[in-house]
Order: structure tokens, then sequence, then C-alpha cells
């Protein structure tokens, strides 16, 4: 007899028993039926579309680079004035704030009036020694007058050894007429007296009278040479005389050079604005002592600055520095005035970059007329410093960097892309100008650019 046990199919057990049987026949089912692929899947895949890209040419259009920096507003000039000389502080005349006005000048720039008072310094040392001075020149002009006198004598004394010597040499010829007069007669009378004519006391009174002649000779002689004498000695007289009266003028000339620069420090005395401006600062009160050595560059009498103009420096960065001009355009915004806007133009570069910043120093210079540009004060300035207005060019999105170099992604005319590498040049806000690289033929992609690979096909979109 056989023994059957009942199995009782639980509701449960039922589930899981189900789910058994349904797993095994999909697997039964997937394991004898061959797989391939569905004919409607083949279709699709055959006609998916093609990515449409946005594309645009390059076009020549005006484009511009400007920078935008910060700068400061700067004095066109700023003085430091300081006392050329020692003295008290008897009046200051302007105040910080107070506006002086400058010397007035001619075209050739000679002064037709000195600049405003601003101080007055006292030095009774400086008004004794102009005295002094005034003294030594009255002294040295006395001393011409009696050196021209010493000349005028000299040359009398010249005058007198010329006629010295002239009677000299007249008394010489006289001289030797007698001298050859008594010879004659001597020898005539020796000839007589040897014929026993004449006596011989005759013959030798006769001799004497020749040699009286031939003394008279040697004197005129010797005279002759004392006049000469003298005239050399009038002559190096006249010389000295008038080398004393050269020498006495250029005492005088010296005089006048001390009087001359003792008048221009008491002249300092008096301290004038050396161009029209504002006082910024003032150091010192009436009654204090201005020294010398005390002066240093930190502590003057006052500051002038010169404000008709003022000077905007800014720095450009290295980047854009080799594409600064002279005459570029600048705008000039100041927060302070509500962002008001100012023109000028690039007037001067430092040329060489800060070794520390790697930046460009630039000046820019503003008509100030009005004043309300006031050095010390910020300011930005958008600065113009690269144009073409014939440039070919694409806007920024067309730029992708590979290896850090710039590239253009251009789609051909059967609709493959090719990455393309390009030379820029100008860089506005929105566009790049082309230097080398593309022409206004070629399509590019213009948005997300970066995407796409070479030798994608890909479809350009309609242009609008």
């Amino acid at each position: 007899m056989h023994n059957f046990k009942t199995f009782v199919l639980t509701q449960p057990n039922y589930k899981k028993l189900s789910g058994t049987i349904l797993v095994g026949m999909i697997l039964i089912a997937s394991g004898c039926t061959p797989t391939r692929p569905l004919e409607g899947d083949a279709i699709s895949a055959k006609s998916a579309p093609l990515p449409k890209v946005a594309t645009i040419k390059p076009k020549r259009m005006a484009i511009t680079q400007k920078t935008e920096q910060p700068a400061k507003i700067e004095a066109y000039a700023m003085t430091r004035i300081h006392a050329k000389v020692n003295g008290f502080l008897e009046q200051i005349l302007v105040d910080i704030g107070d506006r002086v006005t400058g010397p007035t000048k001619d075209d050739q720039g000679n002064i037709l009036e000195h600049g405003q008072l601003l101080a007055v310094l006292v030095a009774p040392e400086l008004s004794d020694e102009l005295a002094q001075k005034d003294a030594m020149i009255l002294q040295a002009q006395a001393d011409i007058d009696q050196a021209k006198a010493a000349v005028e004598v000299a040359e009398s004394l010249a005058i007198s050894a010329d006629a010295w010597l002239a009677e000299a040499v007249a008394g010489e010829r006289k001289a030797e007429a007698d001298f050859a007069r008594w010879k004659s007669e001597a020898d005539r009378i020796n000839i007589l007296a040897a014929n026993k004519t004449v006596t011989s006391k005759l013959a030798e009174e006769t001799m004497q009278q020749m040699n009286v002649a031939d003394a008279s000779r040697d004197e005129v002689k010797a005279k002759i040479l004392s006049a000469k004498a003298k005239k050399n000695e009038s002559r190096v007289a006249i010389t000295k005389a008038k080398a004393d009266l050269r020498s006495i003028e250029a005492k005088l000339s010296i005089a006048h050079a001390e009087f001359s620069r003792v008048k221009s420090l008491c002249e300092y005395l008096q301290i004038r604005a050396p161009y029209s401006g504002i006082i910024s600062t003032r150091n010192f009160d009436p009654g204090s002592l201005i020294q010398l050595s005390q002066a240093n560059d930190e502590n003057p009498l006052f500051t002038i600055v010169q404000t008709d103009k003022v000077r905007i420096t800014l720095n450009v960065p290295e980047s854009e520095s080799v594409l600064v001009n002279q005459e570029g355009k600048a705008a000039i915004k100041v927060p302070a005035l509500a962002n008001r806007l100012f023109e000028g133009k690039v007037a001067r570069t430092s040329w060489v970059l800060n070794a520390s910043t790697r930046t460009l120093q630039c000046e820019i210079e503003v008509a100030n007329q009005e004043g309300v540009l006031r050095p010390g004060m910020y300011a930005t300035v958008e600065l113009t410093v690269a144009h073409n207005a014939e440039a070919l060019a694409i806007p920024k999105s067309c730029i992708v960097l590979q290896d850090g170099k710039p590239t253009c992604i251009v789609v051909t005319a059967d609709g493959i892309v090719t990455r393309q590498p390009v030379q820029t040049g100008i860089i506005s806000a929105t566009d790049v100008e082309i230097v080398n690289g593309l022409d206004d033929t070629q399509n590019v992609i213009s948005a997300n650019a970066g995407a796409f690979k070479d030798g994608q096909r890909v479809e350009m979109a309609a242009k609008q």
C-alpha cells in the first residue's frame, strides 16, 4: 500500500512558483530563438538627423580694443617751496586753499611781471653786506680814475723821452760836423806849421779844439743811449699803467658781480609763486627762524600745485602694454563726481615696464579749468589701445583654445568639421580680429564650438 503525501499550495508558495516558471520560460525562449535586429531599428539608425550647428562667415568691420584700469588724479605740477637764504619769517601773505598767480612772460620767456608774493623774510646782515658791496664799487671806480691818470702820465713821459732822443740825435750830427771841421782845420794848420807859415802854438791850439770836438761826439752818443733807455722805460711804464687799469677794471666787474649776488640774495627774502596754482600746505608761522640747515623736502614753507590741467596716471598690464600709443583716446570716469565722464589722450608713457608689477605707466592730460578734478581723486580709465577700421573679425564665441593656441571650428561645404589654427589681433568686448588663418568665405561654428571634433559630420543651420 502506497503512502501519498498531500502538498498544499498555499498563496505565498504559489506566487514563488509561478514567478520561477515565468523566468524559466523566458530563458528557454531566449536560448532557443536566434537574435537579430528588428527591421524598424535598422531603418531608424540610418536615417538619424545630423547635429545642426550655427555658423557665421568672418566679415570686415571696425574693431576697437579697450582696456579699463584704475587710475589716480595728480596735479600737473607740484612744487615744495623753500627759502633760499636764512632769515626770520616776517610776513605770511597766503594760506592753504588760496589761489595764487605766477609770473607773466613774453614770447621769449622774459619775465614781465613777477609772481604773487607769498611770504617775506628779514635778514639785516644781508642789507649790510649789500651796502659794503656798493662801497666796493665806488672804491673800484676811484681806483680806475687814478689808473687812467697814471696811464696819461706814462704816455707823457714817453713823449718827453722821444723828444730827448731826437735832441740827442741832432746833437750827434752837430758834434760830428764840429769834429770834421776841427779835424780839417788841424790838418791844414799842421801843414802850415810844418812850412813855418804859422806858429807851432796855433797848431797845438787847433789840435786841442779837434780833441774837444771828438769828446763832444762821445758825450752825444752817451746822451742818445740814455734817451733810448728813457724811451724804453716810458713804454714799459705805459704798459704797466694800462695793466694796472685793466686789473682795477676787473676788480670793478667783480665788485658789480658781488653786488648783484648779494642783491639777488636779498630778493630771495621775498618768496614768490613760481606759477599759478593753489597753496596746498603751509608749515611755518610768522616769527619763525628759517635756516637752510634745517630745511628738508618734507618740511617746506609752502607746497603749491598747478591744477589748470591734471595728470591721470594708470598702469597698463604687460599683455596690453605694447598696444599703447601716444595720442590714444581715453575715457575717464570719476566715482566722486557721480561717474562724470571726461575725455583725454595719452600724453606720455614710461616706455619701460615696472620690474615689480610688470605694468606700463601711462599719463593722460586733462584740462581742468573748472577745477572739478582734484589731485588725489580715484578714477577709472577706459583706454583705447588698438583700432582697425577694416579688420576681418568674428565673435569671441568662435574661438577655442587647443594646446593653448587660438583655433576656429570650420565647417566645409560638405558638412565636415575641421579645426583650423588662427592668428588673432585686436580683441574687442565682443569680437576678435583674425590676422591669419581664415578668409571671409569660410563657415565658422559660432556656438558651443568646443563640442565638435575633427571629421565629424554636421548640418549647418539655416541663417536667419
